[in-house]
């Protein structure tokens, strides 16, 4: 891939489907080595401490504060004061450092289920959307005057079917289908040769692509960068 302009992208689709797969892949992929990710003991019982110790420092907080109302003593409520703060700290900086970890372990098995790639239009379909088929046809006329466009994508939204040919960040080069809802105007704008980038389970990238339309610019440069090293 030697451009970075990509076609346009469809209206956000609800990805549940291709998530609820991504999660099903997580609970059996591995780390890079393929071994089994766990957290060890010791990360367990850091992260258990969260719960353990606010509840361990209410304790004292209560018992420190009857001292108090019955000594009159200010030294307590310093106690106090420093035992909220000290915890306050250790808390925060604990639960930064748990999601942390839980982030690098997440990534490091996400690599081994999710593939991105570059993917390029051979063949498309367009067709009007049931629901705003009337209005494709009411506004066909102008459409077609206006954009030169095809009046069954003018008006309302269409579904695309995308024949493409994959190029994967890692891996083989693949053929799959994809489905997608554009509105019209952005439909028109498809042609072969239009090209974006995609995501996929490595474990089976023909029948589970999707457009792609969570990454930003940055990562979208990345993605084609990578293609074209493959």
């Amino acid at each position: 891939m030697d451009s970075l302009g990509t076609w346009p992208r469809p209206v956000p689709a609800d990805d549940r489907d291709f998530d609820v797969q991504v999660m099903r892949r997580l609970r059996t992929a591995g780390g890079d080595d393929g071994a089994s990710d766990r957290p060890s003991l010791g990360e367990r019982l850091g992260t258990s401490l969260l719960l353990v110790v606010p509840v361990l420092t209410a304790l004292a907080v209560v018992l420190l504060w009857q001292q108090w109302s019955r000594s009159g003593s200010v030294l307590p409520l310093v106690l106090v004061a420093v035992l909220l703060v000290a915890t306050a700290l250790w808390w925060t900086t604990r639960l930064r450092r748990a999601f942390a970890t839980a982030q690098g372990r997440l990534g490091a098995r996400l690599a081994n289920v999710v593939e991105h790639g570059v993917g390029v239009a051979r063949e498309i379909t367009l067709q009007p959307v049931a629901g705003d088929a009337e209005a494709a046809g009411n506004t066909a006329g102008n459409a077609t005057e206006n954009t030169g466009g095809d009046p069954a994508t003018s008006g309302g939204r269409v579904r695309a079917r995308l024949e493409l040919s994959v190029t994967p960040v890692r891996g083989d080069r693949f053929s799959t289908s994809v489905e997608a809802l554009y509105d019209a105007d952005a439909a028109l704008l498809l042609e072969v040769g239009s090209h974006g980038p995609v995501r996929f389970l490595r474990d089976d990238p023909e029948g589970t692509t999707v457009i792609d339309t969570r990454l930003s610019e940055e990562q979208v440069a990345q993605v084609y960068r990578g293609a074209a090293l493959n």
